[in-house]
């Protein structure tokens, strides 16, 4: 980090930026300097995303001049500031599903060879940016068919040929595995050497120390603070979110009732294959009433597979082995079956899978739960009002008001959202798939505090989390797949090294 110089990479100065009637940013001072990974931490809503879309020429700002290496800048459009080397990894992709990662590498300037594409040059390019950064993906696979960790690769691996000076990196972390992001960390700081300066914006406060070389701390639109990245972690809570956040994890009842979920030898056969999914095929595990059991493995250890297929939602296919839900053979081939068995699930992708977002909050709570609400197929508007704002009071969704567009809330309060339409329809197993990617500090322990008190009136938990602290801290035990079976089982709080361990080390086992 290059921390001699008077003038610094990035200068921003008094930004101010309103959306109607909320005001955003009021007056920030932030820098950056030549080789330094800056983080820039805050609550949804704290303004992090806005100043860096204002730095990024998504929106411009109503007050405020920005400075790169001293001179004035203004970018009208994201174009112009990548044309100034400032390239952005937003935490909601820019991506296309329908084209492959080769196009999507590409988007907007393509390769050609006598006026017509070349497409081996592109896949031969494509295939060296991905190994620049370590990370195996193929790249004549269609984004879709991707989980959200790879998307997210491709992603890096995009925004990294326009970032000549500047680097803004929203969220990189949130979809990606314990192995992933050391490996993503030694890249960002082979970026830093050759002089970029890095923008690292995470909800992920274990991860400040290993990465980043100071910490700014954003809050209701203002600077909180800044402090080293080596500060007390309950420092940096105070600082986000204004008062001390003593206990993350709520403590553990011990009190578990009759198994919900029991898989003995279970496997799922697609009828079809599909790249790039890896679908169970020797899973043992059991979840009792009142547990919360906890998922971990690396990418494409199929955490997400297994919680989809326990769903219904794996597409046409079958099970070989035991499954059995609440001490009964289940079928579990469709969503409707695995509903009426008493089965739940809130997705890792809540904007794409999880929400609808045009909708309105009440609309969105109740759409799991229409048979209450539309008794003889009439809809009660009466009912829905009331269960909505039950469930908005009990996971405290803010602001507090059913008829808005459920996509306007901040990403914390959509997740709230996306799990209490699942908890209204009162599940007996409930799955959750990355159940706080993307959300604050502050969310996180309203989720947790959450998670717990649905296990204290017996519902059995099922989370899968790339995030190693979360499961240590929240679950009763934790089950390490691989390849899509289960490899380990450790109790409540064992040692991250020690999971860690047995999931790499079991990477070097047959995938026959």
């Amino acid at each position: 980090m290059n921390t001699g110089s008077q003038t610094p990479l990035l200068a921003m100065r008094g930004i101010v930026k309103s959306f109607g009637g909320a005001q955003a940013l009021r007056g920030v001072d932030f820098d950056l300097e030549s080789g330094e990974i800056h983080a820039l931490l805050g609550e949804n809503g704290a303004g992090k995303s806005t100043l860096m879309n204002v730095l990024s020429g998504v929106i411009a700002p109503d007050q405020g001049e920005i400075r790169i290496d001293g001179a004035a800048v203004r970018f009208t459009d994201p174009r112009a500031a990548q044309a100034a080397g400032v390239a952005t990894i937003f935490q909601e992709l820019d991506l296309v599903p329908s084209l492959d990662v080769t196009a999507n590498l590409f988007l907007g300037r393509e390769l050609t060879r006598a006026g017509v594409l070349d497409g081996g040059a592109m896949r031969r390019a494509a295939r060296a940016r991905l190994d620049e950064i370590g990370f195996d993906v193929d790249v004549d696979q269609p984004v879709g068919e991707l989980s959200v960790g790879r998307r997210q690769i491709v992603a890096i691996a995009k925004a990294l040929t326009y970032a000549s000076r500047i680097l803004v990196m929203d969220e990189p972390t949130a979809a990606l595995t314990a192995a992933e992001v050391q490996r993503l960390f030694h890249v960002m700081r082979e970026i830093a050497r050759r002089g970029v300066g890095i923008v690292y914006i995470s909800h992920r406060l274990e991860e400040v120390p290993r990465v980043a070389d100071r910490v700014t701390v954003l809050r209701d639109g203002r600077i909180a603070g800044t402090a080293p990245p080596t500060a007390p972690q309950s420092d940096l809570v105070a600082l986000l979110v204004g008062r001390p956040l003593t206990e993350l994890y709520p403590r553990r009842s011990g009190a578990f009732g009759r198994r919900v979920l029991n898989l003995e030898r279970a496997a799922w056969r697609p009828r079809r294959p599909r790249a790039g999914w890896r679908a169970p095929r020797e899973v043992s595990l059991d979840v009792r009433a009142g547990e919360v059991v906890g998922l971990a493995g690396l990418m494409g250890a199929g955490r997400t597979e297994l919680l989809s297929v326990l769903y219904g939602a794996g597409g046409p296919g079958a099970w070989s082995g035991r499954v059995e839900v609440e001490e009964r053979p289940a079928r579990l081939t469709s969503i409707p079956e695995a509903r009426r068995a008493g089965v739940a699930f809130v997705s890792d992708d809540r904007r794409g899978a999880g929400l609808m977002l045009r909708d309105s909050v009440e609309r969105n709570l109740v759409a799991s739960v229409l048979r209450r609400v539309s008794p003889f197929f009439l809809m009660s508007q009466v009912r829905q009002a009331r269960l909505a704002r039950q469930a908005i009071k009990a996971f405290d969704v803010r602001p507090p008001r059913p008829e808005l567009a459920v996509g306007a809330l901040s990403g914390g309060n959509q997740q709230k959202v996306a799990l209490a339409k699942e908890v209204l329809g009162e599940p007996r197993l409930l799955l959750l798939d990355e159940p706080t990617r993307g959300v604050d500090v502050g969310a996180k322990g309203e989720i947790y505090a959450r998670i717990r008190e649905l296990a204290a009136q017996g519902v059995g938990i099922l989370v899968a989390s790339s995030e190693m602290p979360e499961l240590i801290g929240l679950c009763d035990r934790i089950i390490v797949l691989r390849g899509g079976r289960t490899v380990a089982e450790f109790p409540a709080g064992a040692a991250e090294d020690d999971i860690l361990a047995v999931a790499e080390s079991s990477q070097d086992d047959s995938d026959e």
